[in-house]
């Protein structure tokens, strides 16, 4: 049994459940914490097995005092749903570490929380997220790579994190979307300063790189002429992104929000 005695002199400390406030990403988190309190002076201190889990306990507390699900929550739903990691990974378009990270105490983001209460809560798979087409992380280094044959050069360039290969994808799934009923990749887009990006684009990276394209769905002609005309009004990077920036779905969605894609029958851009 856990013993510890009170640093003044007083008697040995007893252990209990005490709640305190920290501060933690500008919230004062209420949590509640093993510890050993003297019943003389009533000075606390933390038990060993408290101080392995307070970084998760104060998470925990952060994500449920400002919204968020916490990990408890995620893990709970994905199970009554009959889904593992990897099939809501595959669903909601975030990697597998993502899932396991944010069912073990890592915090995610607003936007990211959207997306799983989306396919969590909501129970199915919207078309104005989606663009009417399940998420396909080989689809969208195929569409990558096609642009890259129309461009004549690279986009998927190690460190650049996607800043202008992210301009083609979105125009590509917003056409199609627009013109022919659903988007290429079924990617979800979120608003952030340097334009639409791929939601949780950092933790894609690597498996859009090294996607099999082996069982991939083919584009069809209608795609590809999509992407060829995209390739003829955007043919340098920083055409793509201005024009990007120019676009009311960028404009009118808040930073760090979801650019759905009703969006798709209003783009600024002339692309013949």
């Amino acid at each position: 049994m856990n013993q510890m005695n009170c640093p003044k002199g007083h008697c040995a400390m007893e252990e209990k459940k005490v709640q305190r406030t920290v501060p933690f990403k500008g919230v004062q988190v209420n949590i509640i914490e093993d510890a050993f309190v003297c019943p003389v002076c009533k000075l606390s201190a933390g038990t060993v097995q408290s101080a392995g889990k307070i970084q998760q306990t104060i998470a925990e507390a952060y994500r449920q005092q400002t919204g968020l699900l916490t990990g408890k929550k995620i893990k709970r739903l994905r199970k009554e749903k009959g889904m593992t990691q990897a099939e809501l990974a595959e669903l909601s378009g975030f990697g597998v570490a993502s899932i396991k990270r944010w069912e073990t105490g890592a915090i995610q983001s607003q936007s990211a929380d959207k997306t799983l209460r989306l396919h969590l809560i909501e129970g199915s798979q919207e078309d104005s997220f989606t663009g009417n087409r399940n998420f396909s992380i080989p689809r969208i280094r195929l569409v990558a790579n096609t642009f890259e044959a129309a461009l004549g050069r690279a986009i998927l360039i190690a460190n650049d994190q996607m800043l202008f290969a992210a301009k083609y994808l979105w125009y590509a799934d917003m056409m199609a979307k627009r013109e022919l009923g659903r988007s290429m990749t079924g990617a979800t887009y979120a608003n952030l300063t340097y334009g639409p990006q791929l939601n949780n684009y950092k933790d894609l990276l690597d498996d859009i790189r090294n996607a099999d394209l082996s069982k991939v769905e083919d584009l069809t002609s209608n795609e590809l002429s999509i992407i060829q005309r995209i390739a003829e009004t955007f043919p340098e990077d920083r055409m793509v992104y201005d024009a990007a920036h120019k676009e009311l779905a960028w404009l009118e969605t808040r930073t760090g929000e979801l650019i759905l894609y009703t969006w798709a029958d209003k783009l600024v851009a002339k692309i013949n």
